[in-house]
């Protein structure tokens, strides 16, 4: 309605329609509409009701495996003093020998077969209860066996525990 009344004014005074040039009207005319539509938005969100947001539960961390965590809770299982398990102690004593077997190899620089010969007699190391470990015939030292029966734990469990120590000292290169 007002562009009307504005048009009809420019046609009847042509002095009018000279001040008024049609880039200046466009800007003008955006501008104003921008600002009644700004208005109206402002007066909608004014009744509305303002709640907080709710950021929900917090995401949790996946846990992540211990590397050798399973070898630990399976030796704990074959090494108890309760009985049963032979073929469980077997299997991780055949395991362990195997990388006894290969660690001394490496470490020696000689064929698979003298390294197992040396892991079977027990030369392949110094620690006598890594050697009893896998010895069919040396016992455990005295003191080992003492250790375990007043802290109620198998000879097996310190054996394979100084096996494993000694085979880790063996890759580390140690002396």
């Amino acid at each position: 309605m007002l562009a009307v009344a504005v048009g009809l004014l420019a046609a009847l005074d042509r002095g009018v329609a000279s001040v008024i040039s049609p880039a200046s009207v466009v800007v003008t005319l955006l501008g104003v509409l921008g600002v009644v539509q700004g208005v109206r938005y402002a007066n909608a969100r004014r009744d509305r009701k303002r709640l907080p947001t709710d950021p929900g539960e917090p995401e949790r961390r996946a846990p992540a495996a211990v590397p050798g965590a399973e070898l630990d809770d399976r030796i704990a299982r074959v090494a108890s003093p309760a009985p049963g398990g032979y073929r469980d102690r077997r299997d991780l004593r055949d395991r362990t020998r195997e990388v006894a077997v290969a660690a001394v190899a490496r470490d020696r620089n000689c064929s698979r077969g003298a390294a197992a010969t040396a892991v079977d007699d027990g030369t392949w190391t110094t620690d006598p209860v890594a050697a009893a470990f896998f010895h069919k015939r040396a016992g455990y030292p005295l003191r080992v066996r003492l250790s375990a029966a007043l802290r109620g734990r198998s000879n097996y469990w310190y054996g394979v525990r100084a096996a494993i120590d000694e085979i880790e000292r063996i890759e580390e290169g140690e002396p």
